[in-house]
């Protein structure tokens, strides 16, 4: 019995030193990002006796998941290690994610609730509950457009960034085009990115079928990635690559390719490809679109100093010289990802972004310039959009048909091409509601913008709230109804929170709504002297009026609502004597306080001080007429 309990023992300790080694591999390949080839492997140490390694392979294993765009496997993942004591906060934005891609926005919401819970001060959390909230709004809004999948185009590969060049269409795709390849990209276990043309059936007629895709030539592909592309008519080509520059290594000495940009003539005899002078072997550059003068540039970066996980850039050619690369600002850039920029008659932006209110994943939204401006990006809605990733569109100049990318169930491959044809107008396509409402959060002193403020919204009419999040610039926007009573309300820990209510005019001709003024929100500082504004006492006396108690109602609410302590000062002017006036004011400081006491606030938070004529607030000393 003795030699069968070692034995058991022994049994033991080989199945946990196996799971261990099991974990250490996989954990090497996600390293190198092989999530294809790691995955297996997580799912063997998942079942481990021992809780810790089991913890750490089934939340790697819901990475993996989540980075090949397996929405179902990963939100399974997610939600067995959120069951785990104590997880860590990201999984449950993560499994948000997840489910939102599923279209389970319930589960969504209070996912994302959970992680705003567990970390206050990302915005992302409430943000993204409010997103669920929007898209419930959006189930009987008719069609944006009639969608269908570009089959000849696609393969069981990816296929995406479509882009109208010469007569058809320019795409990238990681199809296998020879038995003989052998070069695979490890994160998806496919074949690196390629360019691949195709032109109409039918001449011109984007919408009906397209031929069989043909690979480009090598003067378009080399080693590694290349694409998406962008071109200006047929003489220059903007093309996002990988692979010509040396590697960067992290501290675990990964190579790791950044994405950056090149671009050439087309109309020369040899293309010489120039490096956009603003790649970067610290980030990267990529997904560029141009105007079709070839002299403005926008294009994404996760660069220092962005709004959220990547921006949208503009740079512009003076002289032969590309300048230094602007941030499009607040309005375009949000908290997530702004990504696969396209310029379509030099005032219009079509991008992709998970950081605007959308179904989940990437959505597709538009933006108009005006008076030198990008308007508030307007979600194109479905079925362009769906609660999957929907990116990379090309359309036609007069803006009613193309193509996008999509890695929505029911396609082909990992990813899809699909083609589309505008059935509202762009405008009106573009938004969920006939009317937008936007205002600013700024703080209440300086008047310069307050991010990351809750901005709470109520609608009267349907008694619900919508919860958004000021941006970098302290802007929120959302659609709104006409001839409705809203309360508009921001908070932000460490700052007083400011409240409104106007009503939308019934007859309202434009579709933007202004708030009617800016939410101020004061900052609570040591030793800060706040002015209650009219109190007044009759001469000599020093009990509460009816026309001061407001004021005193809104002092003690406050005090009830924020751990503050106070000092309840009274001043008066200079008739009477010193000793008088000392007296006086310290009744009345008194009688104020007595008055806040009783309204339920703490009488060891408050006291009162009385200055009589010392601290004057009218400057009538003695000796001056008054």
């Amino acid at each position: 019995m003795k030699t069968l309990k070692i034995a058991i023992a022994a049994l033991f300790v080989l199945y946990g030193f196996h799971a261990f080694a099991q974990l250490k591999k996989a954990n090497k390949q996600f390293e190198l990002y092989r999530y294809s080839k790691a995955i297996p492997l997580f799912e063997k140490a998942s079942n481990s006796d021992d809780e810790k390694i089991r913890r750490e392979a089934t939340l790697r294993l819901a990475d993996c998941y989540r980075f090949v765009n397996n929405a179902a496997e990963a939100r399974s993942w997610y939600q067995k290690a959120s069951e785990f004591p104590n997880p860590e906060p990201m999984t449950f934005f993560y499994l948000g994610q997840a489910a939102r891609s599923l279209q389970d926005y319930e589960q969504a919401r209070n996912a994302f609730l959970k992680f705003a819970e567990l970390v206050p001060g990302n915005p992302r959390g409430k943000l993204y509950a409010g997103f669920c909230d929007t898209v419930s709004g959006w189930k009987d809004l008719p069609p944006s457009a009639e969608v269908k999948n570009a089959l000849n185009l696609n393969s069981q590969y990816s296929d995406f960034g479509p882009t109208f060049y010469q007569q058809g269409i320019v795409y990238a795709s990681d199809r296998n085009p020879s038995l003989l390849e052998n070069e695979r990209y490890q994160w998806t276990n496919f074949n690196y990115l390629d360019l691949y043309q195709s032109e109409p059936k039918y001449y011109k007629d984007f919408w009906a079928d397209m031929q069989q895709p043909t690979s480009m030539s090598t003067k378009f592909n080399q080693s590694f990635h290349d694409g998406p592309a962008s071109f200006n008519g047929e003489n220059s080509i903007f093309i996002t690559r990988t692979g010509i520059d040396p590697a960067t290594k992290n501290e675990s000495k990964i190579r790791t390719y950044l994405l950056k940009i090149y671009y050439a003539r087309l109309i020369d005899k040899k293309i010489e490809y120039k490096a956009f002078p603003f790649n970067n072997d610290k980030y990267s550059v990529g997904h560029p679109s141009v105007s079709a003068d070839s002299t403005t540039m926008i294009f994404v970066s996760d660069m220092p100093g962005g709004s959220g996980e990547s921006d949208l850039y503009v740079s512009h050619l003076t002289n032969g010289v590309w300048g230094t690369p602007v941030n499009l600002g607040g309005e375009i850039n949000s908290v997530g990802s702004e990504v696969f920029p396209t310029i379509a008659n030099d005032s219009t932006l079509y991008f992709a972004s998970d950081g605007h209110p959308g179904y989940g994943g990437l959505d597709l939204f538009v933006s108009t310039k005006v008076n030198g401006k990008w308007t508030i990006p307007q979600n194109l809605l479905a079925p362009i959009n769906s609660s999957y990733d929907d990116f990379s569109l090309a359309i036609t100049d007069d803006l009613k048909t193309g193509f996008f990318s999509s890695n929505r169930p029911g396609g082909k491959g990992n990813d899809d091409i699909y083609a589309f044809k505008m059935q509202l107008p762009p405008a009106i396509a573009a938004n969920p509601k006939p009317l937008l409402l936007s205002g600013f959060v700024k703080e209440k002193s300086t008047r310069l913008p307050l991010p990351g403020a809750g901005v709470y919204v109520l609608n009267t009419k349907t008694n619900k709230v919508k919860i958004l999040i000021s941006d970098v610039t302290g802007a929120y926007s959302m659609p709104a109804e006409k001839g409705v009573l809203y309360v508009v309300k921001s908070e932000k820990p460490d700052y007083m929170d400011d409240c409104l209510s106007f009503r939308i005019d019934e007859q309202l001709e434009t579709v933007n709504y202004s708030v009617p003024r800016d939410l101020l929100l004061d900052k609570l500082e040591v030793n800060r002297v706040f002015a209650v504004e009219n109190i007044y006492y009759d001469l000599d006396k020093w009990f509460i009026r009816e026309d001061a108690k407001p004021a005193l109602d809104n002092l003690a609410d406050i005090m009830k609502k924020y751990p503050i302590t106070a000092e309840l000062s009274s001043h008066t002017d200079c008739r009477a004597s010193n000793a008088y006036n000392d007296e006086l004011s310290q009744k009345r400081a008194e009688s104020a306080v007595r008055y806040i006491i009783l309204q339920g606030v703490d009488p060891s938070r408050i006291i009162a001080k009385g200055y009589g004529e010392t601290k004057l607030i009218n400057q009538c000393a003695d000796g001056i007429v008054c």
